[in-house]
């Protein structure tokens, strides 16, 4: 909820073809690696940026993780030695590669936590092998609208099992997915993120769950949630780790201003108030403000910076 767990990114292959699968052009079918927005090639980068973002865990995706498993084993064992037992690991899979053998290998690298995307008999036999090792297991699947009795009907075998806890996503609507929910006759909810009926079933799931009294733990995740809290919180983290001088932080966002080669930017940098930016001279926002002259960068706090807006200082 603080933002404070990184994505670790590690493929997008996978055998699934799930039709609501909402990952992006450039990583669906693709062998490549991110950690949140910043793409890395090896175990160095991940241990940067997710020490950039001041992360006190890590969620491990795809894609399927388990496709790539050297790669994932030595990411969870080098994490957990710089950052400490304490940071902590999930992995997400469908169950593709499951087995005693890998398990073993995730575990032994410091895996905390697997969860899976219930989608078949083999994501069951994950489930159950996961839960002869020492690792929380934990189902998670997007909530497609009338699914309801199918849910129903496999939480009360989770409960059995003895899982730990169920996560129903709301079903989110992305530009890879978005043609294929609207073959199926779904539509999109009006705040334009999630599927309709996806929220209304998950909470005639809840519901259920409360008056069957199980002691299994079911949370519902609306799509929302991580455009509004999670996301933002992440980023205002990663900004605060990596604030230039020159730049202020407000809403996951930094923002500073230019003043181009100006007499006044020259005076400024004279005297130490100004930073020379590539070809451009950048002061804080407040002394932007205050002189009323410049123009405004506003960009995602990543490395390089993703400019995402300029406008005059007065403007603002």
């Amino acid at each position: 909820m603080a933002g404070a767990k990184s994505v670790l990114f590690v493929t997008g292959l996978c055998p699934e073809g799930c039709y609501y699968c909402p990952i992006s052009p450039q990583r669906k079918g693709r062998d490549v690696t991110f950690v949140n927005e910043v793409p890395v090639s090896d175990v160095r980068d991940i241990v940067d940026e997710i020490a950039a973002s001041m992360s006190e865990g890590v969620g491990v995706t795809g894609g399927e993780p388990m496709l790539v498993l050297d790669r994932v084993v030595t990411a969870i064992r080098v994490l957990k030695e710089v950052f400490g037992k304490d940071f902590h690991i999930h992995l997400y899979t469908s169950g593709t590669g499951v087995s005693r053998s890998s398990l073993e290998r995730l575990v032994s690298a410091g895996l905390d936590e697997l969860r899976v995307h219930v989608l078949s008999k083999l994501s069951l036999d994950a489930v159950k092998t996961a839960l002869e090792f020492p690792v929380d297991v934990v189902a998670e699947n997007p909530v497609i609208p009338g699914s309801s009795k199918w849910l129903v009907e496999l939480i009360t075998e989770l409960d059995r099992l003895g899982v730990r806890y169920v996560n129903l996503n709301e079903l989110e609507v992305s530009e890879l997915n978005a043609d294929s929910l609207a073959m199926r006759g779904f539509k999109t909810s009006p705040n334009g993120r999630s599927v309709a009926g996806s929220r209304e079933t998950a909470l005639t799931v809840l519901m259920w769950v409360e008056d069957e009294g199980l002691e299994i733990s079911v949370h519902y995740c609306p799509a929302i949630y991580k455009d509004r809290h999670q996301y933002p919180k992440r980023l205002n983290r990663r900004a605060t780790a990596t604030k230039r001088v020159f730049e202020e932080v407000e809403g996951g966002l930094v923002r500073w201003v230019e003043l181009g080669h100006s007499g006044l930017a020259r005076s400024l940098y004279l005297a130490d108030m100004a930073i020379k930016l590539g070809e451009v001279f950048a002061i804080h926002p407040r002394i932007g403000r205050e002189l009323r002259s410049g123009k405004v960068v506003e960009a995602l706090p990543l490395s390089p910076r993703k400019v995402l807006n300029e406008y005059e200082v007065s403007e603002e």
